[in-house]
């Protein structure tokens, strides 16, 4: 699980339009940063939290273990570190491996959808699926198969931040659905 969840933090970077970016991850065992040179305009933060439900009200707590069902909440905070706005700002997010997106819990909601990072659509994901009679229907995809998050803002303003986030189920391991993180 942290070798793929290394690449796609990896493929965040490498899909930026700035060059090599700096990645801090919130996640035991994750820190990672990039090759990135005092001039790099673009810093990104991906932190992680699980989400409980405590004397009824939403907490956020360290995710260090994770189990079927509970829900984990991604934060990715870009900050631009430099003088001027940062045109054609495309942020990413990717989905954790063996989850499953939360719809409603995407933050802002204006987000597209991927499940193989090169074509991104609005959500919910819709693909067309032939019959054995030859007809074709449409479905929804299961979130289970979605995979990036991406937005489009458009620029980020000089020495601004800006938060994209999304909640995620972890997966019970069965059959059609994501193995689990831990049992």
């Amino acid at each position: 699980m942290r070798d793929e969840t290394l690449k796609r933090i990896h493929t965040v970077g490498r899909l930026l339009r700035y060059g090599p970016v700096l990645i801090t991850l919130g996640m035991p065992g994750f820190a990672q940063k990039s090759q990135a040179g005092s001039s790099n305009p673009l810093e990104i933060t991906l932190s992680r939290s699980k989400v409980v439900i405590e004397n009824g009200k939403e907490v956020s707590k360290k995710a260090d273990v994770a189990k079927p069902g509970d829900v984990i909440e991604d934060l990715a905070t870009y900050r631009n570190t430099s003088g001027s706005a940062l045109k054609d700002f495309v942020p990413m997010l990717p989905v954790p491996p063996n989850t499953e997106l939360i719809l409603g819990s995407v933050n802002p909601g204006n987000a597209k959808a991927s499940t193989d990072g090169r074509t991104f659509s609005d959500m919910p994901l819709r693909r067309k699926v032939r019959q054995a009679n030859g007809v074709e229907l449409e479905q929804l995809v299961p979130l289970s198969e979605y995979r990036y998050l991406r937005w489009y803002p458009g620029e980020i303003g000089a020495g601004k931040s800006q938060g994209y986030s999304a909640r995620f189920k972890l997966s019970d391991g069965v059959p059609g659905s994501p193995v689990t993180a831990q049992k």
